[in-house]
């Protein structure tokens, strides 16, 4: 590598991405920084899904003895009409695949960036500055120099050999170095609501549910503990405050 820039690489972003990618770099003695703009870890649900190629991953870098208590194999999904009768029933292998873990998880995502982030305590090579946020690129032939803001307001520069840009649906380095975002043309609106159960309601299922209707099509999901979550696709006639009133989500 070369000594002349500080780190071999930078990494803008500590989601999951970003941090998969710090873990692996950082168990080959790669001097990593990485850059996050939040100053903690976003405590709201958005993925809930993952594979057994994924799992092979986080065995890779160490947190599956750990994390693997804190996920639930899906059982599989009910493709169901509007009044709840069966139209297809599609159960997932519960059966160890060649990658040595099961066909499918849910999962709690705040719970798998902390795990990640712990396991990065274990890399002595990598290094993680949290509310840092980065308002300057510049790159010539040897390295790359990043200019971002720490969470005190002090204005920083360091430089690495190599820069990539983890940072999400607002990617700074996306906008800076003008990359083109390939929109696949998906533009329907969904209603996505995360509960916590207040006790326990075994009639819900453990298998995600897609209910087929062509107006008003909805997923249930199984997820993990007493975590559910419902989707709700929104016809154009509908509005989100509407939508969002307990009358209209519950009725």
């Amino acid at each position: 590598m070369n000594d002349g820039a500080q780190f071999d690489v930078i990494i803008v972003g500590l989601g999951p991405t970003g941090g998969m990618l710090a873990n692996l770099l950082g168990m080959s003695g790669v001097r990593t920084l990485v850059l996050e703009r939040e100053t903690q870890i976003y405590d709201l649900p958005r993925a809930v899904h993952f594979d057994d190629e994924i799992m092979r991953a986080f065995q890779t870098i160490g947190i599956t003895q750990s994390f693997s208590k804190k996920v639930i194999v899906n059982k599989g999904a009910r493709f169901c009409d509007y009044d709840g009768n069966l139209l297809l029933d599609w159960p997932r292998e519960q059966a160890i695949t060649s990658n040595g873990w099961h066909a499918s998880y849910r999962f709690h995502q705040p719970e798998l960036e902390q795990e990640i982030r712990n396991a990065l305590l274990q890399r002595p090579s990598v290094h993680y500055t949290l509310g840092a946020r980065v308002i300057s690129i510049k790159q010539d032939a040897d390295k790359a120099t990043v200019t971002y803001r720490d969470a005190d307001g002090t204005t920083k520069s360091t430089t690495c050999l190599y820069l990539v840009g983890c940072d999400g649906g607002r990617s700074f380095v996306r906008d800076h170095l003008k990359i083109e975002m390939d929109v696949l043309g998906f533009e329907q609106r969904w209603l996505v609501i995360d509960v916590l159960l207040k006790g326990e309601k075994p009639e819900l299922g453990d298998h995600t549910i897609q209910y087929c209707d062509p107006q008003s099509p909805a997923t249930y999901c199984r997820n993990p503990g007493s975590r559910r979550r419902w989707e709700f696709a929104l016809r154009d006639d509908q509005q989100d405050e509407e939508m969002m009133r307990d009358s209209t989500v519950w009725n």
